[in-house]
């Protein structure tokens, strides 16, 4: 007990003195090494240790303002999602930012966005597509959130999947490469692949 109300005063200090901090006010990534300073170990074990961080600032990774933005104008209720312990802490699941992701959905070269949000006690999954011109949302997904104490969690990250990179095609058994780039929801045992048919995202096993 020593221990965890040490470590809470350290996430105090550190939140009071404005920098280097991983809270989302701070527009930074949230390393390993800083996530380690601010959180004890002992906490980190626990399963709602994330839940019990978020009462001195969360941890969020940080978006970009042009994202930001548009959740403001489109999502005023959604949340930006943040993710448990345990999804952050697996090496097999770890990505550069599992929030978000730039990427060509739509195959026109203009730049898309996709994020995932909280809203009520569902994880969203969405993509803004051409923000250069005129920025479109279109779902791809939504998952149930997970709830540790009072507050909702996400435990899926998001990775991009590159055009021309190779899948394999169930229905076809053969692998073929993607036509314009797509996006993966990693889950803690499953991996979903949307890509954008006619107009919206589908699973890529899904029959046209």
């Amino acid at each position: 007990m020593k221990i965890n109300l040490l470590a809470l005063a350290a996430l105090s200090t550190l939140f009071a003195c404005g920098s280097d901090s991983a809270d989302g006010n701070y527009n930074r990534a949230a390393s390993d090494e800083l996530i380690a300073e601010q959180v004890d170990a002992d906490i980190k074990t626990s399963t709602d240790s994330i839940a019990r961080a978020t009462e001195e600032g969360k941890i969020l990774h940080p978006l970009p303002d042009t994202l930001t933005k548009l959740l403001e104008e489109n999502r005023p209720q959604a949340q930006i999602a943040t993710l448990t312990d345990q999804a952050m802490a697996s090496k097999r699941l770890k990505v550069g930012n599992p929030v978000f992701l730039r990427g060509n959905f739509n195959g026109n070269a203009s730049l898309d966005y996709a994020v995932q949000v909280l809203q009520n006690d569902s994880i969203h999954i969405i993509a803004y597509l051409d923000y250069s011109k005129q920025a479109r949302e279109v779902k791809v997904a939504s998952y149930p959130a997970q709830k540790l104490n009072t507050e909702f969690f996400s435990t899926y990250q998001l990775r991009l999947a590159p055009q021309d990179s190779l899948v394999f095609d169930n229905r076809a058994q053969k692998q073929v490469p993607l036509k314009a780039d797509g996006i993966s929801v990693i889950g803690e045992n499953l991996t979903t692949l949307y890509v954008l048919q006619q107009g919206r995202f589908v699973p890529f096993d899904a029959k046209k």
